[in-house]
């Protein structure tokens, strides 16, 4: 199809029509639906009771009516939520009623029907009890006021995502999304003709990094690795057949996708390259002093590290797991951003640098002033870096900048900044210093003592929504509009998301809290 799927926030998606400037939720419902009428021509039907989409165009996302809150976790979901309408709420013939639609992958799905508990004044808003009535998932509200008649009239949509709560022992740190394919095969070869049995089937998993207690989780394993692993990613690499059976039994499983990770051990100036099949490790590769973080290329041909202390990025040669060159960049890297022409963008203390990967030579640098660069995300759609940076002030920025204005030499000039939190401080054990940082997992630790290294943000499909992490949550981002969309807050300081290729399940660490979210998305199939 020509239009694209990307998602909008963590519980919806967007069909975005090629004729429209803002990519706008579209009103999808089946015709057997009840109360649900054709006003303004909004909502529309088939005659065959599918699932049928409707476009609208000029609209902003900031057009979004107002709720409370957008986001919940399993376990602390609130008692009601208030929603604001795009037309007014009325109790001239009974209360609202809300929808509660869910569709992960597929059409959407009455989930509830709730009537509201109580209407403002004037009706700009309308509460509506939720209880225990919505489980973990994905939200489509749709509110509609009662009419003459006995129905109901279409009022407003809206949007709501509740998350699932994973406690990790060892601070859970940073986390890729692993995708795999498995190809099955049983044979028989004493039966005349032999028995051939195939099927396939395909998986994602968290891998995660666990900090303190120096292991690699995928899926459900644990693999030891070096000390204090902090950023993981996974990539694709040769696949790996594994063969079971016995006598005249064959069973063959042949793993393909993402069957390899590597993780940076901020302890031991090593990174770790792990088999997610067997859960294994490869090898070990020794790079700079501090690595902090790491960026694979789409091939899984190298992988990019920054090492915080010795401001050097290694590059590592993931055919041979080996060094093949270290290049020197500004003060204390702590984030790296890879384009798909093979443009390496570096952030840290007071600079940004470009590094041409075909040459590993650094093509140029720009002053940071006054503030220190945590995170990067590069949209080859949009052709746009995003940062997240800290300033004197100890405000947390989301920036963004277009590479076409970098000049080596000059001077950091994003095309938009957005101060989306502030940095906390956290006092550092045994010797009482007062530090800034992100958690105190990290401030605990006398290896990094000042800052938050690799809580990136992630660019999602075609790059115009961007999730950063803050110290007290996370924050959507629009980079189309230069708005910020959503600011939400999480039992303690995000410092990874990754979310599968599919749009499926985002996953946010914590380490403070020993916690993992695992977030329903709509996806794209």
């Amino acid at each position: 199809m020509s239009n694209g799927i990307a998602p909008a926030s963590w519980n919806h998606y967007v069909w975005v029509p090629t004729s429209c400037l803002y990519p706008v939720p579209p009103i999808q419902f089946v015709n057997s639906i009840p109360g649900i009428s054709n006003e303004f021509g909004v909502l529309g039907y088939t005659t065959e009771n599918l699932a049928y989409i409707d476009w609208q165009c000029g609209q902003d996302l900031t057009s979004i009516p107002g709720i409370d809150s957008r986001f919940a976790i399993v376990g602390s979901v609130p008692a009601s939520i208030t929603l604001s309408g795009q037309q007014p709420f009325s109790t001239q013939y009974g209360l609202p009623i809300m929808y509660a639609f869910t569709g992960t992958g597929g059409a959407p799905k009455l989930a509830a029907t709730i009537t509201a508990s109580s209407v403002n004044s004037g009706g700009a808003t309308a509460t509506f009890p939720l209880g225990n009535s919505l489980a973990q998932g994905g939200y489509f509200f749709v509110t509609e006021n009662a009419n003459s008649t006995g129905g109901h009239d279409f009022n407003s949509w809206n949007l709501y995502s509740i998350a699932g709560t994973q406690t990790i022992a060892g601070n859970p740190f940073g986390v890729s999304v692993g995708a795999q394919n498995i190809g099955f095969l049983e044979a028989n070869s004493c039966v005349r003709p032999p028995v051939k049995t195939t099927s396939s089937n395909s998986i994602t998993f968290p891998v995660v990094s666990l900090y303190s207690s120096n292991q690699v989780k995928a899926g459900g394993s644990a693999i030891g690795v070096g000390a204090n692993p902090t950023a993981v990613a996974v990539y694709q690499a040769s696949s790996v057949t594994i063969n079971s059976g016995s006598g005249c039994d064959l069973i063959r499983n042949t793993y393909s996708g993402t069957t390899r990770a590597i993780v940076t051990n901020s302890g031991e100036n090593t990174a770790t390259i792990l088999d997610i099949v067997n859960n294994s490790v490869i090898t070990t590769v020794t790079v700079g002093t501090q690595p902090v973080a790491v960026v694979t290329a789409a091939d899984g041909s190298a992988a990019y590290v920054a090492n915080y202390k010795d401001s050097t990025v290694s590059r590592i040669d993931l055919k041979t797991d080996t060094v093949t060159a270290t290049v020197a960049v500004g003060g204390s890297p702590t984030s790296v951003a890879l384009t798909s022409a093979g443009i390496l963008w570096v952030g840290g203390a007071g600079f940004l640098t470009e590094i041409n990967t075909s040459t590993m030579a650094v093509t140029g640098t720009e002053s940071v002033a006054s503030k220190t660069i945590i995170a990067l995300g590069y949209s080859d759609s949009l052709s746009e870096l995003f940062a997240t940076s800290v300033d004197a002030s100890n405000n947390v920025i989301a920036d963004e900048i277009s590479p076409s204005t970098f000049s080596a030499g000059g001077s950091y000039s994003p095309i938009a900044s957005h101060t989306i939190s502030t940095l906390g401080t956290y006092t550092r054990q045994p010797s009482g210093q007062v530090v800034r940082a992100f958690t105190s997992t990290l401030a605990n630790n006398t290896s990094i003592s000042s800052i938050l290294a690799g809580a990136p943000p992630l660019v999602v499909q075609d790059g115009w929504a961007v999730v950063t992490a803050t110290p007290t949550g996370f924050t959507i981002t629009d980079a189309t509009g230069h708005v910020v969309l959503v600011s939400e807050t999480t039992p303690s300081p995000v410092t990874a998301i990754a979310v599968d290729a599919k749009l499926n399940v985002a996953y946010l660490t914590m380490p403070d809290s020993n916690t993992m979210l695992t977030v329903p998305l709509p996806g794209t199939n």
